[in-house]
């Protein structure tokens, strides 16, 4: 896990965006396409390939970025409270050791799926870290229009994504936050980054929850909202976890 006192999150001038999503949304493939960075494997598929929480620095037309890389909600290899635990700490940790802000969140999804329980969840916990008050800083990004099966049935993706505006995503869109469409380029990434402007930083409602208000990980925003999505077979084990 990359922390803020790491070399990569040391520059006095610095534009920090985080990556959210669910597993085989295409977080690392978007971030590969702003870094050049060799694609992890699987990053194409649905295992999941990013187990911790990553910052990658890089110069774009003069300015210093720094992409932050989560494990999906659903990842398959670890547990939604164990995932949830790790975003938590180093977000907590940007800015309380570093008062580090965000320029942006960047959250992905599939167009190629339909709605589903887990990705709902998913938003869901996310919309509750960011807070309402910050949602102008946040993208809410389509991914896989470059998929061949996308191209030849575009209304059936267009109506998917219209969906997803009308519904899950209309509250967060009401907000203030965007929706954009990924085409697995770098030139598609970095128009969506560029867009979101310099003109303001914010924490994360999670952040100041944790760190201002000195609440336990259970009792913030997003961590009741977990607690409250997650099916009545696995409440219990949420009960343990979270004490």
């Amino acid at each position: 896990m990359c922390y803020p006192n790491h070399p990569s999150c040391k520059t006095t001038s610095r534009w920090l965006t985080s990556v959210m999503g669910t597993t085989g949304s295409g977080m690392s493939n978007f971030i590969n396409a702003l870094t050049n960075m060799r694609p992890e494997d699987g990053a194409h598929g649905y295992i999941s390939c990013t187990a911790d929480v990553i910052a990658y620095p890089c110069y774009h037309g003069g300015q210093r970025y720094i992409f932050v890389d989560t494990p999906g909600f659903n990842a398959t290899y670890s547990s939604q409270k164990a995932v949830f635990e790790r975003i938590a700490k180093w977000l907590a940790a940007t800015y309380q050791e570093s008062r580090l802000q965000f320029n942006g969140v960047i959250y992905t999804r599939r167009i190629t799926e339909t709605l589903c329980r887990s990705e709902r969840t998913s938003f869901r916990v996310c919309a509750h870290l960011i807070g309402n008050d910050v949602a102008d800083r946040v993208r809410l990004v389509t991914t896989m229009w470059d998929e061949p099966e996308v191209h030849s049935d575009t209304s059936t993706a267009e109506n998917r994504e219209n969906k997803l505006k009308e519904e899950q995503w209309e509250s967060l869109i009401g907000a203030g936050a965007m929706c954009e469409r990924f085409f697995n380029t770098s030139d598609s990434a970095w128009g969506i980054v560029q867009r979101l402007g310099v003109e303001r930083k914010a924490s994360l409602l999670l952040q100041r929850e944790l760190v201002d208000m000195r609440k336990p990980l259970k009792q913030t925003t997003a961590g009741m909202r977990l607690h409250k999505e997650s099916p009545s077979s696995l409440r219990g084990l949420f009960r343990r976890l979270f004490g």
